[in-house]
C-alpha cells in the first residue's frame, strides 16, 4: 500500500469511527466530513451546512473563520453551501471572483475573498427525504482542479451522507423505543391502578378507567400520574 493510498483509507476510516461513537455526535461527524473533504482535494479548508428534512441547520468549518462563515451563510441563505443543499446539484471549480457570483453571493463573496478563498467546489449532501446539505471546498484563486481528487472527494461526500443517514435513522429509532416504552410502562401503570380501583370501589374495568380520567382531568393531571398515586397508597383517592 502506497503512502497515498493509507492516507486515503484513514481518512474514511476517520469518517467511520466518528459515526461509530456513542452517544452519537452529529457535529463530529460533521467535523470529520470537512476534514477529510479538505484532505483529499488538498484544499485549503471545507466548510458543510447539514440541514435535512425539516431539522434545525447544522454547520462546521476546517477553522474559526470558515466556521462563522459556514453559519452566517446559513442565516444569510446565501452561498454555494446554500445553493447546493437546496438544489442537490454540485458546483466545479467555480471562480467566485466573477461578477456574476459577487452579485449571486454578495455577502458570502466578499467574505470568502477576504479570507483568500477565490475558487470553491460545492459537493451535496442528499438525504433520504431529499437534500439535507452541501459540502464546500475551497481553492485559491490560480489554483488547478485535481480531476482525481475530485472524484475521491465526490465518494467520499456521497459516503458522508449515507453516514449522516444512517445516524439518523439510529436516533429516530432510540427515540421511538423510548416512547414506545414510557408508553408501555404507563399502560400497566394504569392497569395497575384499574385493578385496585375495581377491588376498592367493586366497579367494573371499564367504570374504573373511566373513574381514572375523569378525576385526572379534573385535576389536570395525567392518568399515568393519578394511577402511580394509587399504587403507592393502594387506596383510591377520597375525592373519588
Amino acid at each position: 500500500m502506497t503512502l497515498q493510498e493509507q492516507e486515503l483509507a484513514a481518512v474514511f476510516a476517520q469518517l467511520a469511527g466518528a459515526a461509530a461513537r456513542d452517544p452519537l455526535d452529529t457535529q463530529s461527524l460533521l467535523a470529520t466530513l470537512v476534514e477529510g473533504g479538505r484532505l483529499l482535494l488538498d484544499a485549503p479548508g471545507a466548510t458543510v451546512h447539514y440541514a435535512p428534512g425539516r431539522e434545525s441547520g447544522r454547520t462546521e468549518g476546517t477553522d474559526p473563520a470558515l466556521r462563522t462563515l459556514a453559519g452566517d451563510a446559513a442565516q444569510w441563505r446565501e452561498g454555494p453551501g446554500y445553493d447546493v443543499r437546496t438544489t442537490g446539484r454540485a458546483l466545479i471549480d467555480v471562480d467566485v471572483s466573477t461578477p456574476p457570483m459577487r452579485a449571486r453571493w454578495p455577502r458570502w463573496t466578499a467574505r470568502a475573498r477576504s479570507l483568500g478563498h477565490g475558487r470553491i467546489t460545492a459537493l451535496p449532501l442528499p438525504a433520504k427525504e431529499g437534500p439535507g446539505g452541501a459540502l464546500v471546498l475551497f481553492g485559491a484563486p490560480d489554483s488547478d482542479l485535481d480531476e482525481k481528487a475530485l472524484a475521491l472527494a465526490r465518494t467520499f461526500a456521497d459516503a458522508g451522507a449515507h453516514t449522516l443517514a444512517l445516524q439518523r435513522e439510529v436516533v429516530e429509532s432510540r427515540v421511538l423505543a423510548g416512547q414506545l416504552e414510557h408508553a408501555l410502562t404507563s399502560r400497566v401503570v394504569v392497569e395497575q391502578a384499574k385493578g385496585i380501583v375495581v377491588a376498592r370501589r367493586g366497579l367494573s374495568s371499564d367504570e374504573a378507567f373511566a373513574g381514572l380520567r375523569s378525576y385526572a382531568r379534573a385535576h389536570r393531571r395525567k392518568v399515568a400520574d393519578v394511577s402511580r398515586d394509587i399504587i403507592d397508597s393502594r387506596d383510591v383517592p377520597g375525592d373519588w
